[in-house]
């Protein structure tokens, strides 16, 4: 399990998402030997589909860093971009920042330092430029749309994710009752000191109850948790110091009230990991299986400074069996929950978006692509 987050501006966020990002690669000793000239071009199909996208994005670039200066620069790419893509798009970047009169460092000291970070999210892809020069920090991104998040990989698991719910303020759970016949659909929210309900009228969510925390309890672990695996009247809703049960279809049969316990253990229930994920991510079986093996969800093991991503798995065996299986989904930020779904094949998912700084709840849902 990863270490809950602490408070940190939207912009601290961006910033350590693009210097702890992982497997980082610089450009080689050979190509800075070019006496800081723009290196030879190289043809791709993303660089050449990205040509509007890397101009703008080296046009942003260039207006935070001096002209004519010497730069260090260095790419990360941590979405589903070949490698023979991101060496592509590499080049075609340091050859139009050389069209704007800067020049690769190569063996002399550097101005600046420009660290690029490929990622990925639910609608494309997003480049983000990180400059460091003269003691101080900036942030460029230009988006590129068009992504196909559900490309399969070879088979296997396939997923899609749907934004259910956004807000700017911490969401620790959610959930969407199956409406009954005749009944408005109704969507859940927990937040750290309340409870809310939603109707939906037509397109729009409208605020029918809300359920302030009688709790006292002071934490910087908000966890939370909606068990809606029983039916009716016994969908029970826990978050440190509080607990609330009831019908959640129909929001006036829910009560609240105080509760001692604050810990995981409790909140997750009967809820637990079906793996160990690789570097301290999160898991869940989602009660569904391909070609006779259970199948389940995993985030990425990056800290809540970083975009995250979900993975299917497929169960060989015992615990710590699990095979990754089709392509994952990125996102904007840090995946901070992931439960069971109410219907075998979903989960659902919490998402600090770091771009926008909102909360935004997702269905996952995985089918099995022969």
């Amino acid at each position: 399990m990863r270490p809950f987050p602490q408070s940190i501006s939207f912009l601290r966020r961006t910033l350590l998402a693009v210097i702890l990002c992982a497997i980082i690669c610089p450009f080689s000793h050979a190509q800075a030997q070019n006496g800081g000239n723009a290196v030879s071009a190289a043809s791709s199909s993303a660089a050449d589909a990205w040509k509007g996208e890397l101009q703008e994005f080296a046009a942003k670039v260039a207006a935070l860093v001096p002209s004519h200066a010497r730069i260090d620069i260095a790419v990360s790419n941590i979405s589903s971009l070949a490698p023979d893509d991101v060496a592509a798009i590499q080049t075609s970047l340091a050859n139009l920042l050389a069209n704007h009169g800067l020049r690769l460092s190569g063996s002399d000291p550097a101005a600046a330092s420009v660290q690029v970070t490929i990622s990925q999210n639910v609608d494309g892809f997003l480049l983000v430029a990180q400059v460091k020069h003269d003691g101080g920090e900036k942030v460029a991104m230009v988006s590129v749309p068009g992504a196909v998040k559900n490309a399969p990989h070879g088979g296997g698991v396939l997923l899609d994710a749907k934004l259910a719910w956004e807000q700017p303020t911490q969401i620790l759970d959610f959930a969407l009752p199956t409406p009954q016949a005749g009944s408005q659909t109704i969507l859940a929210v927990i937040e750290p000191r309340k409870l809310t309900f939603y109707a939906q009228d037509w397109t729009q969510w409208e605020l029918v109850r809300e359920l302030p925390s009688a709790s006292a309890v002071a934490t910087r672990n908000w966890r939370g948790r909606i068990d809606a695996s029983r039916s009716g009247a016994q969908t029970d809703a826990r978050w440190p110091g509080n607990e609330c049960k009831g019908d959640f279809g129909h929001p006036n049969t829910v009560n609240c009230q105080t509760s001692s316990a604050t810990g995981d253990a409790w909140i997750f229930g009967n809820v637990r990991p079906p793996f160990p994920p690789a570097g301290g991510g999160d898991a869940v079986s989602l009660g569904l299986q391909c070609r006779t093996r259970a199948i389940a969800l995993a985030t990425g093991g990056g800290d809540w400074t970083q975009p995250d991503f979900i993975q299917g798995y497929e169960m060989s065996g015992g615990a710590g069996s699990a095979v990754a299986s089709g392509s994952p989904i990125n996102f904007d930020g840090p995946v901070m929950a992931i439960w069971p779904g109410a219907t075998p094949g979903t989960a659902r998912v919490v998402v600090r978006n770091l771009r926008s700084g909102n909360y935004e709840a997702y269905i996952v849902t995985a089918t099995c692509n022969q």
